[in-house]
This record gives C-alpha cells, sequence and structure tokens, in this order.
C-alpha cells in the first residue's frame, strides 16, 4: 500500500509522462471532503459549505504513458445541495432555495484530465484541470489551478478555487428586505477532496 501511494504521488509530483506503460489509478473519496461557496452582498460577507462528504464515488484515473495528458475514465464527485450550512438557518434556507436543491438535489464535479504546472510556493504538485461543475442543473465547463498533497495518514488531497458569477449557472442572486440587501454576482467555489488509493482491483 505504501509503495503504491509513494508512487502515485510521485507521478503527481514529478509529470506523469514518465510512466512507460498505460497505468490505471483508482481513488476512493472520504467522507472528509468538503465543498464551500463564499460570496458577498451589499451589507456583509457569507460562506455555506458541504462540511463532510455523504457518497460512494471513486476516482478513476488513466495515466497513458510517455507524453500523453491524464484522463479521467470516471472523475464524477456528486455532493447533496440539502448539506449547504451557512451558519445561520434562514440564511441557509435561502441558500438552498436559491440553488433550487427540491430540483437539483446534486452538486457534482465532473473531472475530465490534468496538466502539470509549475510547484506552488508551498512546494505542493500544481495542475491545470480541465473539469465541469453543475450548480442548479446548469453545467459550466472550465479550467482550474489544482493542487495535490500527500498526506502522513496515506491519503492524497486534491484541492481547487475558483471564482463564478450566479449568472454563469443561470441563476439569480437573492434579495432580501425588499431588495434593500442584495447579493453580488461574484462567487467563490472551493474544494477539498480527501483520497485514499484504491488496491482492491
Amino acid at each position: 500500500m505504501i509503495r503504491w501511494l509513494l508512487f502515485i504521488v510521485l507521478i503527481f509530483c514529478f509529470g506523469f509522462n514518465q510512466a512507460p506503460s498505460e497505468l490505471i489509478h483508482r481513488f476512493i473519496v472520504l467522507p472528509t471532503s468538503n465543498l464551500s461557496i463564499e460570496g458577498k452582498t451589499n451589507v456583509n460577507s457569507f460562506s455555506c459549505s458541504i462540511k463532510r462528504y455523504q457518497g460512494t464515488d471513486t476516482l478513476i484515473l488513466k495515466e497513458g504513458g510517455l507524453l500523453q495528458r491524464p484522463v479521467f475514465i470516471k472523475g464524477k464527485v456528486a455532493l447533496q445541495a440539502k448539506h449547504f450550512d451557512c451558519g445561520m438557518k434562514v440564511m441557509t434556507s435561502d441558500f438552498c432555495e436559491t440553488l433550487q436543491y427540491k430540483k437539483h438535489p446534486a452538486i457534482v464535479i465532473q473531472f475530465y484530465s490534468f496538466q502539470k504546472l509549475p510547484r506552488d510556493l508551498n512546494q505542493r504538485a500544481v495542475f491545470n484541470g480541465t473539469m465541469s461543475i453543475s450548480l442548479a442543473g446548469v453545467s459550466k465547463v472550465f479550467e482550474m489551478p489544482c493542487s495535490i498533497q500527500p498526506k502522513h495518514d496515506g491519503t492524497i488531497v486534491l484541492s481547487g478555487e475558483r471564482m463564478f458569477l450566479f449568472s454563469d449557472f443561470n441563476l439569480t442572486p437573492p434579495e432580501k428586505m425588499m431588495g434593500m440587501i442584495k447579493t453580488q454576482q461574484e462567487l467563490k467555489v472551493s474544494f477539498k477532496l480527501d483520497l485514499l488509493l484504491d488496491n482492491s482491483f
């Protein structure tokens, strides 16, 4: 287990183009994974988060050998919008309603491929990830800088963040008190996935 984990980390850290042949890697998404959405109103800021992942998704990554960009055979992670917590009951209810959580219960992150970038200031392996986010039934394909970092307990942390607009997902920012409190268009979406290498296959 440790030997395979170190091999995967070396691939992440030093480049995917070193493998002589095709390799398949499976990563189990752990419950400690989380997602947050931050924004501002004309009065204050807010942060709403899904603090624990409650699904059973597994990511499957194919590393195709020399000069081939790694691609995800299976890259979907689905989180339930009803589990968002904004710190206050009324705000949480308004936020979930804005996301149309009853009609579109799942927020889906779909990974497609990675391209290695120079290491960041914390010496983490950094990649440009091609992915999509489905929010309120609307999917947005984009590129996002992601970092991958091994932990002492043998897991790997995959994280990233990006700015969006409510309008990217055909959503209208909520207003309160007859329009006196208005939510700004900008949103920062952040995720942290704790992954465990699956050696059972």
